[in-house]
Order: C-alpha cells, then structure tokens, then sequence
C-alpha cells in the first residue's frame, strides 16, 4: 500500500477541544494532513462496492456520506467491510436542510438519517458528522435572499439547538457545517455569526474554500482562502480536497477534483500545515473508478511532497 499521509505530534494532540485519538483515532508522523477519499453512494450496495476500489487505491481513511436512508443492518455490515479493508471513517456524510430537517428532497438525506448512524457511530469509532447549514429554499442551488439575514442567522441557531445538539451531545459528537455561497453558512462574515454561541468542540466549519467563491468573488479567491483561515482557523474540524473553475462567460462556477481547475493548491496546504494539529483531507468529485482514484491521489500527493519540500 502506497505510503499515508498521516497526523502530527503524540498520540494526545487535541484537535479543537477534542483529543485526537479520541475522533480521528491514534496515529503519528510529520504530517497534520490525513489524506482520504469520500465514500458515498445512493444505496448500501454501491456503497460496498466503492469502498473496495478506494481501499484497492490505498486510502485508508473516508468520509462516509449516505444519499439514501440506511437500515440499522446495513450500518452493521457496512462496518463490518470497513473494518476489513482497513478504510477508518473520520466524518459521516448526513446531508439535509436544517430549516426542513424531515426533507429528503435537498440531498436524499434528512435528520433521520443522522439519528440511525449517530445510534450506530460506534461501530465505526467515528462521531464527527457533515452537514449542510440551512436555505429557505427548498433546492440545494436554489437561491434565496432571505439566507443572508439576521433572521436566518436566528433561525439557524434555534435549529442547531434544537435539532442537532439533541442527536450528537448524547455521544460526544460533533459537526461541520460544509458551506456553500448559496445557503446561510455562505459567507465568512455569517458563518462566524453561525458560530458564535457554541464551542468549537461541538460546532465546527468543514473546510471548502472553492464552495464560499460565488461568481463575483472568484477575482478574490486566494484573498478569502487565507482570510479563512486567518478568521476561522479554530472552527475547521475537517477538509474537503476538490478544485475550482470559473465558466467562459463568468457567471457560473464549476468544482471538478483536485488538480482539474484553478484554485491555488501550494497556498491550501501552506495554510492548512500551520494550523499544527490534525486534520483530515478528503477528495472529493471524482469517479470511484481504479483510474481516476489512482491518478488524483498521486496528484495530491504530488503536491504534499512539493510542498513540504
């Protein structure tokens, strides 16, 4: 198997008020960076079927994301696989709207999803969970001005008190909000009001820096990927590893994966490394096939080594 990239420090580096070995597992080398695939599918068995070809690749770790509702044995034979390919999940994938928790029209997903596979989190040693923040929209791209008020900020606060909190608090778990410029989590400014009341070990930011760029920001993307950073460094509890492309005409963005766009890569993973604790990279948006996985993991692997260089 082809060499990881793995954590850095002792086994008691605590990653943002949580001990490392106690979400990401106990693991030690030069690198803060952990570099993993994403795992997703819409049924439980194409699900193990990709975890085969990402093992196959030499990934050893994964986000789990669940596009469809699983079963309480699904789960268990989903864990079961997993342990024997020797794929560990650091993040589950439960993706819904927060304004409309019981809506699985946003992405198949919905707070019923995370209520099973946070009951089941142990099997799989994992209680980090990925989300969406909230849209008044009832389409993922949907756009709604009413996302970028203080009401929606208000809103979002009541649901994550009263929809989020209640599942993971009783396992210690935690979760990132993966943005996107569309939706309430869309701009620095509104996701450190997001975040504002809750501790960092409990609500976090799933860093993507490609997703805050909206068509008229994408001039200034390495100007907000280090204010990212710089303003919202001590929420990230994750990352997500894609590209960014901006259309001929200007008014539309794209995100093809690591290496098939223009986002400054060198730039991420200087930032990343001064973070100094773990954290998990995940690629993301591209195909599970034996190519493409091979391809775009020697290609950022390519770039971890240049940069540590």
């Amino acid at each position: 198997m082809i060499t990881r990239r793995h954590f850095l420090g002792t086994l008691g580096t605590t990653v943002a008020g949580l001990g490392a070995t106690q979400v990401f597992g106990a693991e030690t080398a030069k690198d803060n960076i952990r570099l993993g695939m994403m795992l997703q599918a819409a049924s439980a068995a194409e699900l193990h079927k990709n975890a085969k070809a990402i093992a196959a690749a030499g990934f050893d770790t994964i986000q789990l994301t669940f596009f469809f509702p699983p079963t309480a044995d699904e789960l268990k034979s989903l864990a079961g696989a997993l342990k024997e390919l020797k794929l560990k999940t650091v993040a589950f994938g439960t993706y819904f709207n927060l304004f409309r928790p019981g809506d699985t029209g946003f992405m198949r997903s919905s707070i019923a999803t995370m209520k099973l596979v946070a009951a089941h989190a142990e099997l799989f040693d994992c209680r980090q969970f990925v989300t969406w923040s909230a849209s008044y929209s009832p389409q993922f791209r949907g756009a709604d001005p009413r996302n970028q008020t203080p009401e929606a900020v208000a809103q979002l606060h009541r649901a994550i008190r009263e929809v989020v909190l209640p599942v993971l608090e009783p396992i210690g778990g935690r979760v990132a909000f993966e943005p996107t410029f569309r939706h309430v989590v869309g701009t620095l400014e509104l996701a450190k009001e997001v975040f504002a009341p809750f501790p960092a070990n409990r609500i976090g930011l799933l860093l993507d820096p490609p997703n805050f760029i909206s068509p008229a920001l994408y001039p200034k993307r390495e100007e907000e990927m280090r204010r990212l950073f710089r303003e919202l460094g001590d929420r990230i509890h994750l990352g997500h590893f894609k590209d960014i492309k901006i259309n001929a005409t200007g008014d539309s963005v794209d995100y093809p994966g690591p290496g098939g766009g223009e986002m400054n890569y060198p730039l991420l993973i200087s930032e990343i490394r001064k973070l100094h604790r773990p954290l998990p990279c995940i690629i993301e948006h591209i195909k599970p096939e034996p190519a493409e996985l091979s391809k775009t993991k020697a290609w950022v692997e390519t770039e971890l080594s240049r940069s540590n260089s």
